[in-house]
């Protein structure tokens, strides 16, 4: 079958397998708990916090589930709950849907998958196989997906061949596991990923309905208005399309991720396809707070469910997403001590057990975290948010002090429209009032909080994602002041002043550029993606090479790949066995840089210069590989007389082949070299 038909086909099946496994669990732990005012919302409301109860309570439970019984079992339970909540969901739809209302929601939904297609698949022309840029983070989730499927959890690292467990943050990705196991052949890792993708998209609009109606700032205004204007901003994104402007001028090329001109504040479609594990961590942390924010307004019932709850999210939080939770946390810690010195000791003491809660439910995962990460220094450092345009035009510490000067700029420019919206927030509704329920009061906290660590600390470990993903718990309080901002006092016309309105088609601008750059980036001729797909062929023939190893060699043996340029990502894409060294980021899973250099050095040789059999099967041996994928662009392939055309191959093609170390130096006739 075309690989494209495959991958949609998948991308459905594994979209439609999250109703069992996703929402109808979310929706009967609303039914059960009576959280955020479930039994009383609309049909429409419910089905929206069932996705944000199943990606924000799910992941914890199903990943203790999974480490103390296997995936059939955790799989078994979600459907078991799943059939729980069947019962009210249909007997609550009974009589009361609106069709009209219905049909929307389809449509959306459907606009909705088929953006996370085109943002995921391969497009497959039977010639070349054309992969979108999101492949440079999609190796990771489908490899991780993999590995749980494969080994459970903890998982194993999928990129580097070591004892110890994988150290990540894998909470999203048993989700992702429980998919791809119930989808059999029909599902793969990168499949699971984006039906995983389209519910937290689903789960981000529940979010945004119960911390809207938690504030009371929408109040007075239409619903329809309400929910007009929060799907009129989400597309959009900072004014990162001017800096693409000036990047243009500067360099005469136009650069496929806009995005990677300053340091990320990423819009929310490309978060929930590029990143959506920490998405589900920003929905899971604010569903906490959520939660106690109510119980604190004495606007719900049973405290006792409302700490069980939260502190099931905040779990769930720290095992999607470190980063995110680390914003999350600081957050709390401001709360609590705003309570204890306003004396409201019932409220801190739930905040604790909450903590507490959590803490021991993330327990397991956190020690693993510990003991399989091997830094050499510090994970994250005091320094000031990187800006684009400044960088190299100063260092040290005058670069430090324009940074800091300029830093309220830098985030303006990222935040675009949703800046603008919180500012005229602030001007148009007084204190008080933005303050009147505590759950207004956590968007003031949660997103300074948010901004001053993304603002003055950075990851160390690759890339800066501490400071890219803390500010999503900001941009959550900021689409929500900006809704806020555009709802009060419209009556029954939404009104944009005039310069949110240019903001708003300059975010629009930054949106569809990012997004027409997933499939573009080939064109632009910039140097840095040069090496992505620059071979659709052989990308083409190693995905069907991959699939066919999937189901003729054994699953524990390590099919080891070229490793040599800046980043590979096929054998994480389409491969099911496990590999010695995936690439130059293979440390990302905790594997120590020492250890990656020494593998890479010593397997590299194999493929990119031509030695004796012998010498091949010593060094692939020493790595523990069992077999090679060798492609028309390794430096053997071109030699006659090298081991790859003097031994019989596992596996054949014009441009890939497949061969055991342990043939190496026998011709395929069978005699010996």
């Amino acid at each position: 079958m075309n690989a494209s038909l495959t991958d949609a086909c998948g991308i459905l099946a594994a979209t439609l397998l999250g109703v069992p496994l996703l929402l109808l669990p979310g929706y009967a732990l609303g039914a059960l708990t009576g959280i955020l005012g479930f039994r009383a919302l609309s049909p429409g409301d419910r089905l929206l916090c069932a996705a944000l109860l199943g990606i924000g309570l799910l992941p914890v439970l199903d990943s203790l589930l999974v480490q103390a019984a296997g995936i059939p079992a955790a799989a078994l339970a979600n459907l078991a709950l799943g059939l729980a909540g069947l019962v009210p969901a249909i007997r609550a739809l009974r009589g009361r849907i609106d069709l009209s209302a219905a049909a929307y929601g389809l449509a959306l939904a459907g606009l909705w998958l088929g953006i996370v297609g085109y943002a995921l698949i391969d497009i497959d022309t039977g010639t070349g196989l054309y992969q979108p840029v999101t492949v440079i983070d999609l190796v990771k989730h489908a490899s991780l997906t993999r590995a749980i499927v494969q080994d459970g959890l903890p998982p194993v690292d999928p990129f580097f061949a070591r004892p110890e467990r994988a150290g990540y943050y894998y909470f999203f990705y048993t989700l992702c596991a429980l998919i791809d196991r119930a989808g059999g052949t029909h599902v793969d890792g990168r499949t699971a990923f984006a039906g995983l993708a389209f519910w937290t998209g689903v789960g981000l609009l529940g979010l945004l309905d119960r911390l809207l109606a938690a504030t009371g700032l929408v109040r007075e205004a239409s619903p329809r208005l309400v929910r007009r204007a929060t799907l009129l901003l989400l597309p959009a994104a900072g004014l990162d399309i001017l800096l693409v402007l000036r990047d243009r001028i500067a360099t005469g090329l136009w650069i496929p991720m806009p995005e990677w001109l300053n340091d990320q504040v990423l819009n929310w479609p490309s978060s929930l396809v590029w990143v959506p594990h920490h998405v589900a961590a920003t929905l899971a942390a604010w569903l906490g707070l959520l939660i106690l924010a109510e119980a604190a307004d004495g606007t719900r019932r049973a405290p006792g469910v409302a700490v069980a709850v939260a502190g099931i999210a905040f779990a769930a939080c720290a095992g999607l997403s470190v980063w995110v939770c680390l914003g999350a946390v600081a957050a709390a810690g401001t709360w609590l001590t705003l309570l204890a010195l306003e004396r409201r000791w019932r409220d801190a003491g739930r905040l604790v057990a909450a903590g507490l809660v959590a803490a021991l439910l993330a327990a397991p995962y956190l020690s693993g975290l510990v003991a399989s990460r091997h830094e050499a220094g510090q994970a994250i450092v005091l320094a000031v948010r990187s800006f684009g345009p400044l960088e190299g035009f100063a260092d040290g510490p005058l670069l430090s002090l324009l940074r800091l000067i300029l830093l309220p700029v830098n985030y303006y420019l990222a935040f675009g429209v949703f800046a603008a919206g919180a500012f005229l927030f602030w001007r148009v509704v007084p204190r008080r009032a933005a303050h009147a329920r505590e759950a207004g009061r956590l968007l003031t906290i949660v997103a300074a909080s948010s901004l001053l660590i993304g603002g003055f600390l950075r990851s160390a470990i690759l890339y800066n994602d501490l400071g890219w993903r803390v500010v999503l718990l900001a941009q959550v309080a900021a689409l929500a002041w900006t809704v806020a901002a555009l709802a009060r006092g419209a009556g029954t016309r939404l009104r944009l002043p005039g310069l949110l309105a240019a903001l708003l088609l300059l975010g629009y601008a930054t949106t569809l550029y990012g997004f027409a750059g997933m499939r573009a980036y080939r064109i632009s001729g910039h140097p840095s993606f040069a090496f992505l797909n620059a071979r659709p062929d052989i990308d083409r023939a190693l995905r069907m090479a991959y699939e066919w190893a999937g189901t003729h060699l054994p699953r524990s043996l390590v099919l080891q790949h070229a490793a040599a340029e800046p980043r590979v990502f096929d054998f994480g894409l389409y491969g099911r066995q496990p590999v010695a060294v995936a690439d130059r980021e293979a440390r990302l899973f905790g594997a120590s840089p020492e250890a990656v250099a020494a593998r890479l050095a010593q397997v590299g040789p194999i493929f990119s210069e031509t030695l004796g059999a012998d010498d091949v099967r010593r060094r692939a041996a020493a790595a523990g590989i069992g077999a090679l994928i060798v492609t028309a662009r390794d430096a053997p392939w071109t030699d006659p007389d090298s081991w790859v055309w003097r031994s019989r191959p596992l596996y054949a093609s014009p441009l890939v082949r497949i061969l055991s170390v342990q043939d190496l130096s026998q011709d395929p006739s069978g005699a010996a070299r």
